[in-house]
């Protein structure tokens, strides 16, 4: 269309200047004006840029030429005829300037829309992420009330949850819920779940920092794990029962006989070989009642029950320290109270753990024991052994077992070692 109008223009021009037959109107010479050039060159350059500009100046130059060959070639002056060319060469760069920098503009507004699909896309992606994440996901403002949720969010607190403070939702704020905490919540079915939270914030100005709330449902798990633990919590019950009837069975029965056959075997009024005989027996004997007595402590040490902690473990340091020759030291401290029987047997099998661990890796020649019963329940084991490195697998359920052994009491235990510097192990139980 603009390439016709220039044909329009010229043909035109050609009319007009035909009637006046070569003469002269007002001063207007009877050559082509090339200032007739300059809306269509401009607007070439606007609609389509550089290439239109260029294609638009070619064509209007190549007609101009065209224009003077044919008609004007021997009546136009040379100065008329360089002022005509000037006019065109400035228009043909100015239509070309204009191009260039509307392909500019165009290339920037690409860019724009180019980074505006780009975030369009990113935006449909984790909008997508965020309403199928299986896991309910709660995002609250700087004050704590819940602007989104994702659909499984919604499933679990309700369409109402939606603008309410996340204190009313969940029973607590975004700062009490610490990352790596279960916690328990009542779902919209009325049925209270467990969720491990992790809490994230995005956005640096304070006030204006969103809060986003992973819950990853741990309910199953969570059973599951009671249920080990209520297992595991029987076999061991079961375990130190059947330890107590073996013990007393063997207090009761064998022992009693030998002790008596200890008392039997006098040697009074025996004269040569017989008398030699029945010492060696009676020495027999007495070696078998102290390895029973030791089996039947081994088992279920009677002192425990009758007297406590505190006399079990001196009693148990005294075996260790005559069994192994490595120097064992109990230490009491604070007033002498007994916590529960439980507690009691659960320390003092964790403590016979530590002192077999000691004995059976450790290579030492020094083993520290400290008791304190006041608030809590807190006993030390401590040796100046060989060690070993941090996050090195130990060999063999020894660690394992006293763990489980103090959560199962509600306490826990803490292991420190470092290598050629010993190792610490701390138990912390409550007292009932």
């Amino acid at each position: 269309m603009i390439q016709i109008a220039i044909l329009a223009i010229m043909a035109l021009h050609v009319l007009t200047l035909r009637s006046l037959d070569g003469r002269d109107l007002a001063g207007v010479p009877t050559p082509l004006t090339s200032n007739l050039m300059l809306i269509p060159l401009l607007y070439a350059a606007v609609g389509f840029g550089t290439r239109g500009a260029v294609a638009t100046s070619v064509w209007a130059t190549g007609l101009f030429g065209l224009h003077w060959a044919l008609f004007y070639v021997q009546t136009a002056s040379n100065e008329h005829v360089s002022i005509e060319l000037v006019g065109m060469v400035v228009l043909a760069a100015s239509s070309v300037v204009v191009g260039r920098h509307v392909d500019r503009e165009r290339d920037s507004r690409g860019g724009l829309e180019s980074a505006l699909e780009r975030l369009a896309l990113t935006e449909t992606r984790y909008r997508d992420l965020f309403d199928h994440q299986p896991s309910p996901v709660v995002v609250t403002d700087a004050s704590g009330v819940v602007v989104e949720l994702n659909a499984a969010g919604q499933s679990l607190l309700g369409e109402g949850a939606l603008g309410a403070p996340l204190h009313s939702v969940l029973g607590a704020g975004s700062d009490e819920l610490t990352t790596g905490r279960v916690w328990t919540i009542r779902a919209t079915d009325g049925e209270e779940r467990l969720f491990l939270v992790s809490a994230h914030r995005v956005g640096a100005p304070a006030r204006r920092a969103l809060t986003q709330v992973v819950l990853v449902d741990v309910t199953e798990q969570s059973r599951r794990l009671e249920l080990q633990r209520a297992l595991t919590a029987g076999v061991l019950r079961a375990q130190e029962e059947e330890r107590l009837h073996l013990a007393r069975e063997l207090h009761d029965d064998p022992l009693q006989q030998l002790t008596y056959l200890t008392r039997v075997l006098d040697d009074s009024g025996l004269a040569g070989g017989t008398r030699e005989a029945v010492r060696e027996a009676r020495r027999i004997a007495n070696g078998a009642a102290v390895g029973l007595r030791r089996l039947i402590r081994g088992l279920r040490p009677p002192v425990l029950d009758d007297l406590g902690l505190l006399p079990a473990l001196r009693q148990l340091v005294s075996e260790v320290q005559e069994r192994t020759g490595v120097t064992v030291e109990l230490n009491a401290v604070g007033p002498e109270v007994r916590p529960a029987p439980e507690i009691e047997l659960a320390a003092y099998r964790i403590a016979q753990e530590a002192l077999s661990n000691v004995a059976r890796h450790a290579r030492a020649t020094r083993v520290t024991v400290e008791l304190a019963v006041e608030d809590q329940l807190v006993l030390t084991v401590a040796d100046d052994g060989r060690g070993f490195a941090p996050g090195r697998r130990t060999a063999g359920f020894g660690l394992a077992g006293m763990r489980e052994r103090a959560t199962l009491a509600g306490g826990a235990v803490t292991v420190r070692s470092q290598v050629g510097r010993g190792t610490s192990v701390t138990l912390a139980l409550p007292v009932r």
